[in-house]
């Protein structure tokens, strides 16, 4: 019989051995375990040795600052933004030219905003002035000499020269003392230079401009034959005439016309767009003769296409201190409607808070409620 003391240190010596193997087994696994063993592959195959070494981030220090240096390199150089092209220069544009018969004249236009704006006669300067922050400006030149002129208005903006169209004018001669007295006291005959045709425009002329009592007057023109002559009066339109094969045309307003200065205004009208194809101004004075004959008016021109006859025209001259609405006040009891003169002489006024003394402007009658 085994003693119990052999038992025990059998025992012991068993669990010894054991302990040592595993002991091997954990610090020489090569050694107690095959490394040939195959392993089995799952839906994640397990890493191989020293793969979690393997797959340890470099530090990011030198990647990153060659990465930087590299987009830095490869960059491209920026582009400086354009800038925006400067606006258009301005050119001047006429607004009011009244030319009284006596040579005396107001300009008004606008242009570019705090401009130095010349007005020219035929290219030489009469008289100089600047226009406002808005753009507008006043001339009153020296008195004009009889005879024909050709007005224009020029500025230089950043050493660019603009200059305006030229609008022709005339100052008639002024009576000759030892002249016989008119056969008729009751009319005022103007005459006026007709100007020369040039290969550039056709002929178009106001030839004259008669006045007698009671506002009336009557001017007579010639233009192409068979064309449009759209006539104004001191810029408000007042009719078209259709000349014939003698190219006349005329204008009668029997009634209406107040004293004051006035401006005729003839353009030859292009039938294909309205545009104009020649114009012709002619300025005159209406006074109210004295000493009136019954039968010493002035007779109708004509009646036929050519001939535009108005029976009555209301007309207002401005003066210092006059406003549009004082004058709708004027003649329709109502300041408000100041507009319906706006309309009837925009081709005078610009801005209806800007009006100038010397102008002269056609009144529409009101029309019925």
């Amino acid at each position: 019989m085994v003693s119990r003391t052999a038992v025990l240190w059998t025992g012991a010596a068993t669990a010894a051995i054991t302990a040592l193997g595993a002991s091997l087994y954990w610090t020489l696994p090569g050694v107690l375990w095959p490394k040939d063993i195959p392993t089995i592959v799952g839906p994640n195959p397990p890493p191989t040795p020293g793969a979690q070494q393997r797959a340890k981030a470099p530090s990011p220090g030198p990647a990153v600052a060659t990465a930087a240096k590299h987009s830095e390199d490869s960059a491209p150089t920026p582009v400086p933004e354009a800038k925006p092209a400067p606006p258009p220069p301005v050119k001047p544009a006429f607004d009011v030219v009244n030319v009284d018969p006596t040579g005396e004249t107001v300009v008004a236009g606008r242009a570019a905003p705090n401009a130095q704006v010349a007005l020219l006669d035929a290219g030489k300067t009469l008289a100089q002035t600047k226009a406002d922050a808005d753009g507008s400006f006043v001339i009153i030149p020296p008195a004009l000499a009889p005879g024909a002129h050709s007005l224009s208005l020029a500025t230089q903006e950043s050493g660019t020269p603009e200059t305006s169209s030229a609008i022709p004018v005339a100052v008639p001669e002024p009576p000759s003392k030892t002249a016989a007295a008119p056969t008729a006291p009751a009319a005022n005959a103007t005459a006026l230079a007709e100007p020369a045709a040039s290969a550039e425009s056709p002929r178009i002329a106001v030839q004259s401009v008669e006045t007698s009592a009671g506002g009336r007057i009557v001017a007579r023109g010639v233009a192409d034959p068979n064309s449009t002559v759209r006539l104004y009066l001191s810029g408000a339109f007042v009719g078209d005439a259709k000349t014939g094969g003698d190219g006349k045309w005329s204008l009668t307003i029997r009634h209406g016309v107040t004293p004051g200065p006035y401006a005729l205004r003839a353009d030859e009208i292009n039938p294909a767009d309205a545009s104009v194809i020649a114009r012709a101004e002619a300025p005159f004075d209406y006074a109210a003769p004295n000493g009136a004959e019954p039968g010493a008016v002035v007779a109708d021109a004509g009646t036929s296409a050519a001939d535009v006859v108005l029976d009555s025209v209301l007309t207002h001259h401005v003066e210092r201190g006059n406003t549009l609405w004082g004058i709708s006040q004027k003649f329709y009891g109502d300041g408000s409607r100041y507009e319906l003169i706006f309309a009837a002489n925009t081709n005078q006024i610009r801005n209806p808070n800007l009006i100038y003394p010397g102008q002269t402007f056609v009144v529409p009658k009101a029309p019925k409620p």
